[in-house]
């Protein structure tokens, strides 16, 4: 529709006598003179509109213009918007023209005597009017369907759908149940030509979407999904169809595409500006995640480099308020929202100053570790990144501090910051105390596989000990972060070049003492224990004899008890004991108190407890289950003709000098006196040597103030252990 030529030129006079000419004319120009009406009425001329309107209704009553009477209410809806008056005119007015008796049950089914607005009443007329033959719907529970008939005498449209043939349904029902479909809806499409929407599925993918939405309107993901696989894309082609389609509308300023799965996909009427009025609706947005959304938004749509003053500062006050609505409930956005402020500028004033402060608490050890686990990838570097700018040599000493707590994911990104800031050193200081630690540290020793250049650069442990230390983390329980450590690890020790990399750079003896650990390993997978040494014969075949030895019933070697003095074992108890009768129970009234701070899920108190919990549970069950494996000794009469559990070893290097190790239990160490643990690395190293055997160190051993250099070693005594290691025993 369109007004008529020269219209806009023409005095009021000849616009009123052009329209009463129009209302004569035969054929009607109906389409001229509505969009005469809908002028008007769009232009402040309400009240012409509405008696032009009057005199072109009588004459489409007078002419008994049914279809015409319908466009033109419709028409009028769109300028009559809040006249309460207009729905009982729009009644008489159709009323008026719907005369036979299958026009009356259609006025009839509208509802204009119930409580519905005008819009719906002539809404269903309308979809009425449209229902013929061939004319194609969708219904609430049957779906695509073909209109086949319309039965004035009984009142009743025949349709075929798809899983029912010849459905009948009253006008009433049809008016509620059924959509008209248009000309370019995609079930249209279907029906008419599957060859071109086959094509278009294949080459247009991103069309595809743009016509569901059209279609049915704006909708989440998942819906949108759940419409193509019913009979449109096939479930099969699902994700290549997916793939193309987001990197057509990559590009497409009208399709909206949101973060969360849950929100809708948009179809814009028109690119969307990031002007004056999107920052004044943001200035009002409340609810936390949606703004951090909106600034996405921004930052992917716009050049965010020039915004002038009051943009960044609607910026910075929304930030700030969804880092403060988010800390505690939701860190991780938080944490996001602060580092959007810095990267957009928008941190001065007390914006600023808020999102400093909340920063400097959320370097505190839980709340860090708690931030960082939760946040997506993206946003890890650029945090990291934040804090240092704003916290400098005191970030970097705490990350140190916590690299016991830190992830994998985590470790891979702070561990090469801290060697950026010259802190090499104190991290691989911190990983050897770890290293040494009573736990597993499963998540240290992935870290230290993963990363052997910093192993060799920075010295936290030698290759022998990690290599050692992995087949403790193999035959220990693990979970949480540790459980992923130990599959990752796994991952490594799958690749024969990894493996070979790291068993060529130790000594033959670590090679052995390895392939021994391996083979009496109890608790690690048999299946993948055996893979790991089929990958170590496969370049070392000579290790045979070792595999080949335990499995010998006559010679058979004896799997070594865990051991350890009554010292360390009283030392472990008293460790379970105040975890069972002091940690857990304070941890229990911190759980209380935090519950008695309401909403939990707002409630970092809690949270944190709660994961201490965790934690405690984790330490009272690996305490519970080494104090039933490791047995207590004092270790008297032990044998010592060669190396093993209670002996001292005397070690002469290249300069002839003596060092003395004390070989005692699974966890008995003492650096001072030179006290090492059974299953530490050199102890491995020497296990079984005696007298007058020599042994190859690839790199210096440091245990206290003993040092043996690297190169060749002759053991020159292997004694029982000495009266100051007795009493190192018995607490003296």
């Amino acid at each position: 529709m369109g007004l008529p030529p020269e219209w806009d030129t023409m005095e009021a006079g000849a616009q009123e006598e052009w329209f009463l000419e129009g209302l004569e004319a035969d054929p009607l120009p109906f389409d001229e003179l509505v969009s005469v009406l809908v002028a008007r009425g769009e232009s402040n001329q309400k009240t012409l509109a509405n008696e032009w309107a009057e005199l072109l209704e009588e004459t489409l009553v007078q002419r008994r213009d049914r279809d015409n009477m319908a466009v033109l209410m419709t028409a009028e809806m769109g300028w009559r918007t809040g006249d309460r008056d207009f729905k009982r005119l729009c009644h008489k007015a159709v009323k008026s023209v719907f005369r036979n008796r299958s026009d009356k049950e259609i006025v009839a089914s509208a509802g204009f005597d119930g409580s519905d607005d005008v819009t719906v009443c002539m809404g269903r007329i309308n979809l009425l009017l449209g229902l013929q033959p061939g004319a194609l719907v969708l219904d609430k529970t049957w779906g695509f369907g073909v209109v086949k008939k319309c039965d004035d005498f009984y009142m009743k449209i025949i349709i075929d759908f798809e899983g029912k043939p010849q459905h009948s349904m009253t006008y009433g029902y049809a008016a509620e149940a059924l959509t008209l479909l248009s000309e370019d809806h995609i079930l249209t499409l279907r029906h008419r030509d599957p060859e071109e929407l086959a094509r278009r599925i294949k080459e247009e993918p991103a069309e595809i979407v743009r016509m569901v939405l059209r279609s049915y309107g704006d909708m989440p993901a998942p819906l949108l999904r759940e419409i193509l696989e019913d009979g449109i894309v096939d479930t099969a082609q699902w994700k290549p169809f997916w793939d193309g389609a987001r990197r057509g509308l990559k590009n497409d300023d009208l399709v909206e595409i949101p973060v969360k799965r849950t929100e809708n996909i948009r179809l814009l009427a028109s690119a969307k500006q990031y002007d004056s009025a999107w920052f004044e609706l943001l200035k009002v947005e409340r609810d936390c995640e949606t703004i951090l959304e909106r600034v996405y938004e921004l930052e992917a749509a716009s050049d965010t480099s020039d915004l002038d003053e009051a943009a960044r500062q609607i910026l910075a006050d929304r930030l700030s308020f969804a880092a403060l609505g988010t800390e505690l409930r939701a860190p991780q956005v938080a944490a996001a929202a602060c580092t959007a402020a810095d990267r957009l500028g928008a941190t001065d004033g007390a914006p600023g100053e808020t999102m400093h402060a909340m920063l400097s608490r959320m370097l505190e050890r839980d709340r860090f570790v708690a931030t960082v686990d939760a946040l997506p990838v993206r946003e890890l570097k650029p945090f990291v990144s934040l804090l240092a700018t704003q916290f400098g040599d005191d970030f970097a000493s705490r990350l140190v501090d916590m690299l016991d707590v830190l992830s994998i994911r985590l470790l891979d990104e702070v561990v090469p910051y801290l060697v950026e800031q010259g802190r090499a050193a104190s991290a691989g200081a911190r990983f050897r105390e770890i290293f040494d630690a009573d736990s597993v540290a499963a998540i240290t020793v992935c870290w230290l596989c993963r990363n052997l250049d910093f192993v060799d650069q920075n010295q936290p442990v030698t290759r022998e000990d990690l290599l050692f230390r992995c087949v403790r983390v193999f035959d220990s329980p693990c979970s949480a972060h540790a459980l992923r450590a130990q599959n990752l690890l796994r991952g490594l020790f799958e690749q024969q070049a990894w493996l070979d990399s790291l068993l060529a750079s130790v000594s033959e003896l670590a090679r052995e003492g390895f392939t021994r650990r391996v083979t009496a390993a109890t608790n690690w997978d048999p299946t993948e224990s055996r893979s790991v040494l089929a990958r170590v014969l496969k370049t070392y075949p000579e290790l045979k004899r070792i595999t080949e030895a335990a499995n010998d019933d006559e010679g058979e070697e004896p799997v070594r008890a865990r051991l350890t003095s009554w010292r360390s074992f009283r030392e472990r108890q008293a460790t379970l004991k105040k975890v069972v009768e002091v940690d857990i129970p304070e941890n229990s009234k911190e759980i209380g108190v935090a519950i008695s701070y309401g909403d939990l899920r707002e409630n970092f108190e809690y949270q944190s407890a709660k994961d201490r919990q965790g934690l405690l549970m984790r330490r009272k069950g690996e305490l519970e289950a080494d104090l039933s494996t490791v047995i207590a000794s004092d270790f008297k009469n032990a044998p010592a003709e060669v190396v093993g559990m209670a002996t001292c070893v005397w070690i002469a290097g290249g300069d002839g000098e003596e060092q003395r190790l004390c070989i005692l239990g699974e966890w008995d160490r003492d650096e001072a006196l030179g006290i090492v643990g059974s299953g530490s690395g050199v102890a491995e190293l020497l296990h079984g040597k005696k007298a007058g055997d020599t042994i190859e160190l690839t790199e210096t051993v440091e245990i206290g103030s003993r040092t043996i250099p690297a190169g060749t070693c002759r053991i020159t005594r292997v004694t029982p252990i000495d009266d100051d290691i007795r009493e190192w025993m018995e607490g003296r």
